[in-house]
């Protein structure tokens, strides 16, 4: 009896280890359907500005493989870049023509009849206002230039003088030095050489970056006398007239000063292209054409910036373009504030899809690097950036593909394409707390069954053990039965 029952036990046990085996037995990928259970996104933020997603990318059924990339972003933005405008001009002088056609020629502007020289000092005085307000430590002179210098006598420095006899540092006495100029009375002629001479010897030698030097010439004439000079006669009797001999010593003064580091802003009033009859030169150049081979052109200046004007628009050149050109803008670039470095993008993958699937890299990172294959010792791949700068990208795309050959246990449930996804990263320097997300693209294997009568169960699934254990169950009952009755008759 006891040796019957062993038998039968043995076999019991052999027969269910034979239908499990069964049940995990290879599947061919040909004869299995992949669907897509759920398109999830694990979307992730680190520091101020990271952002990651894994997404499915492309799911191919008919081949059995789904691609998923890994993105990391930067999204912080470049700011606008800073400008501050300062005035770093330290030294400025007022070089203004005093002669006749300044003082005595009237003007009409805007309905109002002036003089030119009225109108240039009533500008300088806005103009000093505006440059005491913008910098209080600024220093102010003027110098008056012209001469009556008619005779055989050579152009000097006499032939300008300083109203302030050193630069003043308030507004109330270089309004005063400019009411002298209106009051003073001076000559004809013009010699611009010595208001320049005269000029540079008002400013200091000493240099710095901060303390910038200018000599600013008001004037509606051309010079027609130099320093050293000998007056010409145009042949009619008239002397001190417009000739070469002054021109070229007056623009080399202009570039001697712009060599030494002093810049000349020059303003040409009514500058016309009318011949100058008053000239040895043949044939006689126009006022604008000597005023440019002098003072150079607006956009190729001798010595510094060059504005031609008429009398409607003297003040505001003045007060504004000549202000500007006074003014230092220092741009200071817009930086980012958050810095990411050191990032490490750990993505783990389930046990069943490393089994079951191959993996490849369908797209490389663009930036930095990452695991050749699946690391097996924890089924991650690890993707390391070194730095992400703001407004990039990094994208990288690998595909799971079903090998030909696959357990069957896979079948019929969820297959989750990811473990978990960390990210470690450092912002400004400083490690980050460390983000993770669980969620991901998941994918299911299905079979079509073998057709077989309703009422037959199938071999292999549970179904199938469990009638094969109630029938060897009943079979041991009735011998068991049998035998004891056997034995007790």
């Amino acid at each position: 009896m006891k040796k019957i029952l062993k038998c039968t036990l043995i076999f019991v046990i052999a027969l269910l280890f034979s239908t499990s085996v069964f049940a995990g037995t290879p599947v061919s990928s040909g004869d299995a359907t992949m669907t897509l259970v759920k398109d999830e996104k694990a979307e992730l933020t680190f520091g101020n500005y990271g952002t990651f997603e894994k997404k499915m990318a492309k799911i191919d059924t008919e081949n059995k493989t789904i691609d998923i990339t890994l993105s990391a972003t930067n999204n912080e933005k470049l700011g606008a870049d800073e400008t501050t405008t300062t005035l770093k001009a330290g030294e400025v002088v007022f070089l203004i023509d005093g002669s006749r056609s300044m003082k005595v020629n009237e003007v009409t502007v805007n309905g109002t009849t002036t003089t030119r020289e009225a109108i240039v000092i009533n500008a300088a005085k806005q103009l000093a206002q505006k440059l005491f307000a913008a910098n209080s430590d600024i220093k102010i002179g003027v110098v008056e230039f012209a001469t009556s210098t008619t005779s055989s006598e050579q152009g000097t420095d006499a032939d300008a003088k300083k109203i302030t006899s050193s630069l003043a540092t308030t507004l109330d006495d270089v309004n005063t030095a400019l009411d002298t100029v209106s009051s003073d009375t001076m000559g004809s002629m013009t010699d611009l050489e010595a208001g320049l001479d005269v000029a540079e010897s008002l400013l200091s030698t000493t240099s710095t970056s901060n303390d910038k030097k200018y000599i600013i010439t008001l004037t509606d004439a051309i010079p027609n006398v130099a320093i050293g000079v000998t007056p010409q006669s145009d042949g009619t009797g008239f002397t001190s007239a417009y000739d070469e001999k002054v021109f070229t010593p007056t623009k080399n003064k202009l570039v001697a000063l712009k060599n030494s580091g002093i810049n000349v802003m020059s303003l040409l009033i009514n500058m016309t292209d009318d011949e100058i009859q008053l000239s040895t030169m043949d044939p006689k150049p126009t006022y604008k054409e000597v005023a440019e081979e002098i003072f150079g052109t607006t956009t190729e200046p001798t010595a510094g910036p060059v504005y031609y004007v008429d009398d409607e628009t003297a003040t505001e050149t003045i007060t504004n373009s000549i202000y500007n050109d006074l003014l230092e803008t220092t741009t200071i670039k817009a930086s980012y504030k958050y810095k990411l470095t050191d990032i490490v993008i750990k993505d783990t993958i389930p046990q069943n899809i490393v089994d079951n699937f191959d993996f490849s890299y369908v797209t490389a990172p663009n930036i930095g690097t990452i695991s050749n294959a699946i690391n097996t010792s924890d089924n991650s791949i690890t993707w390391n950036i070194p730095e992400l700068n703001p407004g990039e990208t990094a994208t990288v795309t690998y595909r799971l593909s079903l090998k030909n050959q696959f357990d069957s246990d896979i079948l019929n449930i969820d297959l989750p394409t990811n473990t978990n996804v960390t990210i470690d990263y450092k912002e400004n320097g400083t490690d980050g707390p460390q983000v993770s997300s669980d969620k991901c693209p998941v994918v299911k294997l299905t079979t079509e069954s073998p057709k077989t009568p309703d009422n037959i169960p199938k071999t292999g699934t549970n179904e199938t053990q469990i009638f094969v254990l109630i029938i060897i169950v009943a079979a041991i009952g009735t011998i068991s039965y049998i035998l004891y009755r056997k034995n007790n008759k």
